[in-house]
């Protein structure tokens, strides 16, 4: 019954459930050398849940016939099915709704489901590793297949990241990075180390990997009041309740089933899978900014190639203000790496902000972003990037910003800013006379001609006032 009901529901799943993991995305910028940011993103897996007369009440003992023989399985299927769940860490339930998500992820999910599969191969070495090393059950790395399909550019619509789906808040919590030119979620290595000690933390507090996993979901918060609120410990149990949403409800049979599937693919009829080769890496501890291009022509490979392998850079340079900062490079390479940055002309290798003395810029009253950037002749987006700053963005007085080198030198390049001149001279307004035209005429910036006068916050010029302007 369970299966007719199944797959009448299967059959019109396909007008109304997308999966669109791995099919959403943004190109990178035009160039190289782009400021903008690297905005490449894929939506995670969207995965339904399934109807309400599929989801059963407390997993009883499954049905007999009168010779006694299982109902819905025979006896090569439960002895496989023995041979699978024996070595597993936690209890598998005959319940409909684990079937059912196996049904879905074979038939209408299926292309997706393959495309998930061709990229586990890449992250799955490397995952077990850290799992064994934190003494973690191996079978847990699964759980990134149903957070985001093994796509560390996954971003939800909840603004959870990564391979794991972190939220910035737990991401911080457990080391990993996040600022307008980082984002560590992504990392490969450094997520996958979080999300072990995530869920170490989260088995306990609950003494159960079925709450952990829900609680991976929903919030330990939630799942700790779901506990006190039903007075069970049994996931199970507490799943037929109110206590928690749908969306948790389905969270561990969605992962038993498709954790069922990825360790025996060809056994649900997955043939033919492109996987994908292991990610085969090394990190390299950065002490210094460095340009994305620069990084990977000292690691011997292309951009491309050297974004994907650290998705976790957003921009088109390591964070500025981070002391050290971790790189991931082609196994074997960290030698030759660390040579060829030492090589390079020291202005290629890290010289990307101003100074102290060339552009490290103090913010100083009645200065504005557009002020700044007419200063130092930088475009206004370079020195957003360049702050991790949006247009939105308030700046305040005493604040320290940095300049991209190329555009600092401008200023000393041109020589026409003379703001530090000891000489000025008084000066009486004219009719029309703005402090952009007397900028312009008196070879000066407005954030000089306000810091000398005084001239905080919205300050109108008025016909007839007088105030100093450099002597020419």
């Amino acid at each position: 019954m369970i299966r007719t009901r199944t797959g009448k529901i299967l059959a019109l799943g396909s007008t109304f459930f997308l999966l669109v993991s791995g099919c959403s995305t943004v190109s990178h910028p035009g160039s190289p050398d782009s400021s903008s940011s690297v905005t490449q993103t894929v939506t995670p897996p969207l995965i339904p849940s399934p109807p309400p007369d599929q989801i059963s009440k407390t997993p009883g003992p499954m049905a007999k016939k009168s010779d006694g023989t299982s109902l819905t399985s025979s006896p090569v299927d439960q002895l496989q099915k023995k041979q699978l769940e024996k070595p597993f860490f936690m209890r598998i339930p005959d319940d409909p709704s684990i079937e059912w998500y196996g049904t879905y992820f074979q038939t209408v999910a299926r292309s997706h489901f393959s495309v998930w599969l061709s990229r586990s191969t890449r992250y799955l070495p490397m995952m077990k590793a850290v799992f064994r090393e934190e003494g973690l059950p191996e079978d847990l790395v699964y759980l990134s297949l149903i957070e985001s399909g093994f796509s560390p550019r996954a971003y939800s619509y909840s603004r959870a990241a990564g391979l794991w789906q972190f939220m910035r808040g737990t991401g911080r919590k457990y080391g990993l990075r996040v600022n307008a030119w980082i984002d560590q979620r992504r990392d490969p290595l450094l997520s996958t180390r979080a999300a072990a000690n995530y869920l170490k933390d989260l088995y306990t507090e609950f003494h159960s990997w079925s709450l952990a996993l829900a609680a991976y979901n929903a919030g330990e918060g939630k799942m700790a009041n779901a506990v006190a609120d039903t007075g069970t410990k049994d996931y199970w149990e507490i799943r037929n309740s109110n206590s928690i949403s749908n969306e948790t409800k389905d969270y561990v049979p969605k992962f038993l089933a498709a954790m069922k599937i990825a360790k025996d693919p060809s056994r649900y009829g997955f043939a033919n899978i492109d996987y994908q080769p292991p990610l085969e890496t090394e990190s390299v501890a950065l002490h210094h900014p460095a340009e994305i291009r620069v990084l990977a022509r000292a690691a011997g490979v292309s951009l491309s190639t050297f974004r994907k392998l650290n998705p976790e850079f957003t921009r088109w340079a390591t964070p500025p203000h981070m002391s050290s900062v971790s790189v991931n490079i082609p196994a074997g390479k960290q030698s030759m790496f660390l040579a060829n940055l030492a090589h390079l002309p020291k202005t290629s290798r890290h010289d990307l902000y101003a100074d102290a003395n060339g552009g490290v810029h103090t913010i100083r009253p009645g200065e504005s972003l557009w002020t700044i950037s007419r200063r130092y002749r930088v475009p206004m987006q370079a020195l957003m990037d360049a702050n991790g700053l949006t247009s939105t963005s308030i700046i305040h007085t005493g604040k320290r910003i940095v300049i991209p080198v190329s555009y600092a030198s401008n200023r000393y390049r041109h020589g026409s800013v003379h703001e530090g001149s000891n000489r000025w001279m008084r000066h009486r307004i004219r009719r029309g006379e703005s402090l952009f035209a007397l900028a312009k005429r008196f070879r000066t910036t407005i954030s000089a001609i306000r810091s000398k006068n005084h001239l905080f916050g919205r300050s109108f010029l008025r016909e007839g006032q007088t105030i100093m302007v450099p002597a020419r």
